[in-house]
């Protein structure tokens, strides 16, 4: 068992060393692609936000442009130097400085006005020209994006942002121009990405910012030139470079990010350093694992093996009382309830073979029973002719019919003609106590008598009428027996009607009859055993249903299927 356990743990140690080897192949290139794709998804939050920050300068200056004081200073029809004129150029100069302030990395805003030849900035109220950059002329709808020379090479990356300023009727009135400082710029965009180089490059490939020092950038140049452009993502040795265009107001500049990847080196270390912990981590646990399971398992397992054994030979008391863990505890349990089980059933069997051999016993003592009551009453019906006494010989002849009856052996069903038959036997022996006191009414449809019905079925309603329904009344009573076919729903209707005291709703069931007696209690279980053969028989489609009310009698229906035995 420990040789199986090693072998397993060896071959689990074999596969799962081979996964990761695959594992670790697989993961670098996909490693590296993913790093890629992050650096190109962050290259392009970044070209969105530049993107997004001219579109709100621009959008600042169409909101100054319709603003009222700018619209009339516009038209020129203002008086030079009036008070209306300085006021209107203080307001301007306030609206520039106010909206100047909402962007930090622009370091300078200024409007010109053609019809008044000046300018209007937030450095210099007058400043002819405002940059030491040629301006183009531009029409409504254009918009202009150029690099402002440099004087140091201290000094910053700036661009110059001309936009028109039209009237309401969009004719040119003059320009806005707008110094952006790239530097700020940048470092709030890129300020917390760990980049080797940034730069943006204009269609010619002309740096208008980069991170890098000049030399670095002609050397760049060279290089690498616009063709850049054409690849997305390149892979160097340490290094991975994202191209990206810019596209800004009246220009598409090319845009460049490059971040260190040191991944594969990073990894194959990380990869050499888990393997080593791997195998060793590994070797405790198989070590770990033959212990726990010799001890949790093979020990526990021998125990029960050894309690089975002692169980087949007959000995049922070999319980399991070792303590162990949960799950063996459970199954120790298990087995015991299993010994309980099989004692209780050898001890039922032995139980039911004793109870088997007593009913044989019983079973030919019943039947010599009724020999000897029939050789008994026919004793009875000679001694009766010879003192000549027929009336108690016909009675015992009509007991002696009633009993080959009930105790026969032709079956348990009887065509209709036979019950009749055995209901006139009953009659005779009651007619011996009651004399004319009962009388008999028959209305029999003669297609019925043919119709198997369940033996002695009739006779309890009888014995019912006669005990519940007319001794009672001290009359003379009459009762009505109506055997008939419905065609229609091939059923067969059974009907015993007498005119006795009848009973009430609470009186219904004749075991509830408190009158007591013994025949009292044999008429309901008479009608309790009509129910049960009715349902045994038929199922519960069929039923007997009493109809009764107080001194008005009582009617009795079974209902029946119309059944014929195979002589028709």
């Amino acid at each position: 068992m420990v040789r199986m356990l090693i072998y397993i743990v060896l071959s689990c140690s074999v596969l799962i060393t081979s996964c990761i080897v695959y594992y670790s192949v697989q993961a670098a290139s996909q490693t590296q692609l993913a790093s890629g794709e992050q650096l190109q998804q962050v290259h392009d939050q970044t070209v969105i936000r530049i993107q997004k920050s001219f579109e709100e300068l621009d959008h600042t200056l169409m909101r100054i442009s319709n603003d009222y004081a700018i619209q009339r200073l516009s038209e020129g029809t203002v008086i030079t130097d009036s008070a209306e004129d300085r006021s209107l150029r203080e307001y301007a100069d306030y609206l520039l400085r106010s909206e100047r302030s909402q962007f930090p990395f622009v370091t300078n805003m200024c409007m010109s006005l053609d019809a008044l030849s000046y300018n209007l900035c937030t450095e210099a109220l007058i400043s002819v020209p405002p940059t030491d950059t040629t301006l183009p002329m531009l029409r409504k709808f254009e918009r202009s994006l150029q690099a402002r020379e440099k004087k140091e090479a201290a000094d910053g990356y700036e661009v110059i942002y001309t936009a028109p300023l039209t009237n309401r009727k969009n004719v040119v009135k003059g320009s806005f121009q707008i110094t952006v400082a790239l530097d700020p710029l940048m470092k709030d965009i890129y300020g917390r990405l760990p980049l080797l180089r940034n730069q943006i490059m204009d269609s010619h490939g002309v740096f208008m910012y980069s991170t890098l020092p000049e030399t670095d950038n002609e050397m760049l140049q060279k290089e690498e030139g616009w063709k850049t452009a054409t690849v997305p993502l390149q892979w160097g040795k340490f290094s991975v470079v994202s191209t990206k265009k810019l596209e800004l107001p009246g220009v598409v500049w090319l845009s460049q990010i490059e971040a260190r990847q040191s991944l594969e080196t990073s990894f194959a270390k990380a990869f050499r350093s888990t393997l080593g912990l791997f195998i060793v981590l590994l070797l405790l646990v198989c070590m770990l694992s033959a212990f726990v399971y010799q001890h949790y398992s093979a020990r526990p397992m021998k125990h029960l093996r050894g309690l089975m054994n002692r169980a087949e030979l007959g000995d049922f008391k070999a319980y399991w009382v070792h303590k162990g863990s949960r799950e063996w505890n459970e199954l120790g349990e298990s087995y015991n309830q299993m010994l309980n089980r099989l004692e209780e059933l050898i001890r039922q069997v032995k139980r039911e073979e004793s109870l088997k051999k007593e009913a044989e016993m019983e079973a030919l003592q019943y039947q010599l029973n009724p020999h000897f009551l029939y050789n008994t009453l026919n004793t009875i019906k000679w001694v009766a002719k010879m003192h000549r006494t027929p009336q108690i010989a016909e009675v015992v002849t009509s007991l002696v019919r009633l009993l080959q009856a009930s105790l026969g052996k032709k079956g348990d069903f009887i065509t209709v003609r036979e019950e009749i038959e055995l209901i006139h036997a009953y009659i005779d022996i009651q007619a011996f106590r009651y004399g004319d006191k009962i009388r008999m009414e028959y209305d029999i449809d003669p297609l019925s008598e043919g119709c198997l019905v369940p033996r002695m079925i009739l006779q309890p309603l009888l014995e019912n009428a006669i005990i519940h329904g007319i001794e009672p009344s001290r009359q003379v009573g009459v009762i009505r027996i109506d055997i008939r076919i419905e065609a229609e729903r091939e059923l067969l209707i059974c009907q015993v009607e007498d005119n006795g005291i009848g009973m009430s709703i609470e009186d219904k069931s004749v075991e509830s009859t408190s009158s007591g007696g013994m025949r009292e209690r044999m008429s309901g279980i008479g009608l309790r055993h009509i129910r049960e053969k009715i349902r045994l028989y038929y199922g519960s489609g069929y039923n007997m249903n009493i109809v009764s009310k107080p001194k008005q009698g009582t009617t009795i229906r079974l209902t029946l299927p119309v059944h014929y035995n195979e002589e028709g």
